[in-house]
């Protein structure tokens, strides 16, 4: 109920309202976005980003519909981090995983290292060899703990689809550190 009079006062032009919105809503955002793209000044400018086209478009926002504006706003962003790739011609980097990871590590699969939180900043670099999809659906799950249901409300798509690039995405992941141990 807090939210619905909340963006109901941002949307009678209430600027107090925007500024409460904005504390509210700035650290969760922001974790979502460093986690996305890895990078403390990419996310603070995808933050700044996403706050301004909500305030610019809150009035859109229907205060009536199940969508929570948590929900919203997290669309809103990964929207804007995709409009981010697209402007940046966005490539993955190959990296070297041994670099990062002890021979001991490398029999741990990457769903462990992520379900445990294990060096979540090493975890992220892993997943930049992966599609946008596949990392999206892993970082919405594994990282913020979203269920699939959540996630395919997010990403507009079936929670199967979801399952599917979780899956993909953790298998090619597997492979690739199985590369880097067979390489090095």
């Amino acid at each position: 109920m807090e939210d619905f009079l909340l963006i109901k006062r941002c949307q009678r032009g209430d600027k107090s309202a925007f500024e409460e919105l904005i504390t509210k809503y700035h650290p969760i955002l922001f974790k979502f976005l460093m986690k996305l793209s890895g990078d403390y000044h990419t996310a603070e400018d995808l933050t700044q980003d996403t706050f301004v086209k909500i305030i610019r478009n809150i009035d859109r926002f229907d205060v009536y519909k199940k969508t929570s504006f948590s929900t919203y706003l997290i669309t809103v962003a990964k929207n804007c981090f995709y409009d981010y790739l697209k402007r940046n011609k966005w490539h993955k980097d190959d990296i070297d995983i041994e670099q990062y990871l002890s021979n001991e590590d490398l029999n741990v699969s990457l769903e462990e290292i992520v379900m445990n939180k294990i060096d979540t900043e090493i975890a992220l670099e892993k997943l930049t060899n992966l599609s946008e999809d596949q990392r999206i659906a892993i970082t919405f799950r594994y990282i913020e703990e979203l269920t699939l249901k959540e996630i395919a409300a997010i990403v507009e798509i079936e929670p199967k689809t979801i399952k599917s690039r979780i899956h993909n995405g953790i298998v090619k992941l597997r492979k690739l550190l199985e590369g880097s141990e067979l390489n090095g």
